[in-house]
């Protein structure tokens, strides 16, 4: 957009990157903390963690719109940075707990920064571009994106055992490597508040009040289909995320261990399948987004939900995680994952308002946190019967988003 300099632009896709590090590195590291820090017994693990990201997801449900409204009123940029750098703060914290119970206080600290970094990244996907290229710059961002996951996957979850073949005991290495991430995060504040702009339309702020913000938001989501309909996808391409970061390393720990094998083996074997999974988004999320420019934004969530919702229900009926047969369904739910976050939040910049964006866009990620809460929660207690309950479980939302499109498409096509 006019008044968006280059390196204001480019500035968002390294935040974007380390933003989605550092998120998905505390799900992929929190296995390790429950069986080494804490000794949390295996067979209520699912549970744990079930319950863990149903707190911090119910915490995010309820920051989400504050932050997007904030933003309006206050800028971008102090929101996306205090954010950061409690995320920051969490990292530290989080290896030094001595008990089960102090994982809730830091999971809440971290709610608290994930909902303010993550609700502001979002509108920034609304403020820098123009709409003929939108589509284009997500599908980028979801490659920078796709760049942090498959290196923290394949680089930092390993750090532990770096650390423990120089001779730290296992808490010793679990405690540097988590420390790691509270220097990845102060870096991404650092860049966010020397480089990013506050916002296209954010030179004035917004002077509503936040209950008038907050109304208009509602009243938008009532009198737009496609807001709806992006709520809706943001529920399910949300917690998609969710799946794979918390229950993934989990699965492929626990089968480990269930079967005669080390905790190292069922870490690597993860360290495989994220990657694998993180490297489709990243191939194929510019040329999605690149395709949805094309095509418009109904098709283009029809066809990523498709897509979304085939990849968890096979990756639902593997049963063995060191199967290879798990490589092209890690692939193809790659493949949809990626898609259906660019979709959704293609869909949302499009429709939402200039004026009340930063409350639009908290909305679609209040929704998001919603797809998280059900995932964590749900998705826990059914890994606790059936490992692959979660995929199954998000199989299904995506599907269900699928009809809803669909229903919205016939809909605006019959109105015609």
């Amino acid at each position: 957009m006019p008044g968006v300099g280059k390196i204001n632009a480019l500035s968002i896709f390294p935040v974007a990157m380390l933003n989605n590090s550092v998120f998905a590195f505390m799900n992929f590291m929190q296995p390790y903390v429950l069986e080494q820090h804490l000794g949390i017994a295996r067979n209520i693990q699912g549970a744990v963690t079930g319950s863990v990201a149903t707190m911090q997801e119910i915490m995010i449900l309820l920051l989400t719109a504050v932050m997007g409204a904030l933003a309006d009123k206050v800028g971008r940029r102090p929101v996306f940075a205090i954010g950061l750098v409690l995320m920051a703060l969490a990292y530290f914290c989080f290896p030094l707990m001595t008990n089960f119970y102090e994982i809730y206080f830091v999971r809440a600290i971290f709610a608290v920064g994930v909902s303010a970094a993550s609700t502001v990244l979002l509108i920034y996907t609304g403020d820098y571009p123009q709409e003929q290229s939108r589509g284009r710059l997500i599908g980028i961002m979801g490659f920078f994106q796709g760049i942090g996951v498959t290196v923290t996957s394949l680089v930092l979850v390993k750090m532990p055992s770096v650390f423990t073949e120089r001779g730290f005991d296992p808490i010793e290495s679990g405690t540097y490597t988590l420390w790691i991430g509270t220097l990845i995060c102060l870096l991404a504040a650092i860049i966010v508040f020397i480089f990013l702009k506050p916002g296209l339309h954010q030179k004035q702020q917004n002077t509503s009040s936040f209950k008038k913000l907050f109304t208009e938001g509602l009243q938008a989501a009532r009198s737009d289909a496609d807001i709806r309909l992006a709520y809706f996808a943001s529920l399910a391409a949300r917690g998609d995320l969710i799946v794979v970061g918390l229950f993934t390393f989990l699965w492929t720990q626990n089968y480990a261990l269930d079967n005669n094998m080390s905790i190292q083996e069922g870490y690597a074997r993860g360290a495989m399948i994220v990657p694998i999974i993180a490297s489709t988004v990243l191939v194929t999320a510019p040329i999605f987004g690149f395709i949805i420019d094309r095509i418009g934004r109904m098709y283009g969530i029809m066809i990523a939900f498709f897509l979304a919702s085939l990849g968890y229900t096979a990756m639902g009926f593997i049963d063995n995680p060191m199967s290879n047969s798990i490589i092209p369904v890690a692939i193809l739910l790659g493949m949809g994952e990626g898609a259906a976050i660019i979709s959704s939040t293609a869909m949302i910049g499009k429709r939402a308002p200039t004026a009340i964006r930063g409350t639009v866009f908290g909305a679609f990620a209040m929704c998001g946190a919603v797809g998280q809460v059900i995932a964590g929660g749900v998705g826990g207690f059914l890994f606790d019967y059936i490992y692959t309950g979660p995929y199954l479980l998000m199989g299904f939302l995506n599907f269900t988003v699928l009809l809803l499109a669909i229903y919205t498409w016939y809909i605006r096509k019959k109105m015609r």
